[in-house]
């Protein structure tokens, strides 16, 4: 038979895993649990806080901003430039570089 519990019963439920000596485990049968359930609502619960305390700042957006930039290389020319500022450094592209070897290099960077 099947147990059914509201989020709150889940919270309590996983903040009582603190103080049981055993493995998760010996704790699911001990609160008659399967090992999946467990893990499962652990990860929905730890998304759900996560979701509460993000802050609402433009840093936490996975978003990368982007600066044009224009350099001068001599008198005569100008280089154009994509500067991307992200949480780690900057990386700096030229501008005629093509948008797919744009993207590529994006997605390497997130991966």
């Amino acid at each position: 038979m099947k147990t059914y519990r509201t989020t709150t019963q889940w919270q309590m439920l996983l903040q009582q895993r603190g103080s049981f000596s055993g493995t998760n485990v010996e704790f699911c049968q001990h609160h008659n649990v399967s090992i999946t359930t467990y893990y499962k609502q652990r990860a929905l619960q730890a998304e759900n806080q996560q979701k509460i305390t993000l802050p609402t700042r433009a840093t936490s957006s996975r978003f990368i901003q982007l600066k044009q930039t224009t350099t001068d290389v001599c008198e005569h020319t100008h280089q154009n430039t994509l500067q991307f500022d992200t949480r780690t450094g900057q990386l700096t592209l030229p501008a005629d570089l093509a948008t797919t070897d744009i993207v590529a290099i994006i997605k390497g960077l997130m991966a």
